[in-house]
């Protein structure tokens, strides 16, 4: 019989968001979602993806939440996934990007997803929770550690570096 390493035992647990779709692992939480695109969507919106690109460090600093996001196109451009990971619940979090970020989510999906009502429109989440597909599996390398975490890990990290140019100097 197969024991489990000391290491997989202390895994961290995943499970579902208590207060909506998608996975979470400690602070962090995931959701995928599967849109209809619209005949000549995708065109358009790889015709407007180094202006979005652009926006997304904008708007996802705003958000301050976001560990990454990205959106794809398959079946032949007749379906777009989106695939965000993010920090927190799934309730604050949909009204926060929605709320923070609407003018780029019009940006990148008014006239490319079947059905898009705005991300302003009071509806845009029944909408949106139907496509919303719950992974089957997912990993998150560090589920402690949110976004401002990082950050701040990030600053502490590069202070000590230059410190120790400092010194070696």
């Amino acid at each position: 019989m197969a024991t489990q390493s000391s290491e997989s035992a202390a895994a961290p647990r995943v499970a579902r968001q208590p207060d909506g779709v998608g996975k979470r692992v400690g602070d962090v939480a995931e959701i995928t979602v599967l849109w209809d695109v619209k005949p000549g969507g995708a065109e358009k919106f790889r015709r407007n993806a180094a202006k979005i690109q652009e926006d997304a460090f904008h708007y996802e600093k705003l958000v301050g939440t976001v560990h990454d996001f990205r959106v794809t196109f398959i079946n032949n451009d007749t379906q777009a996934i989106g695939a965000v990971t993010y920090d927190g619940d799934f309730k604050p979090y949909i009204a926060d990007i929605f709320a923070t970020a609407a003018p780029w989510f019009d940006e990148m999906f008014d006239g490319v997803l079947e059905g898009y009502p705005g991300a302003t429109n009071p509806a845009i989440v029944d909408w949106l929770t139907p496509k919303i597909v719950e992974a089957d599996m997912w990993y998150v390398s560090n589920p402690t550690m949110t976004v401002e975490d990082t950050a701040k890990a990030q600053k502490v990290t590069e202070a000590f570096n230059t410190l120790l140019d400092t010194v070696s100097s």
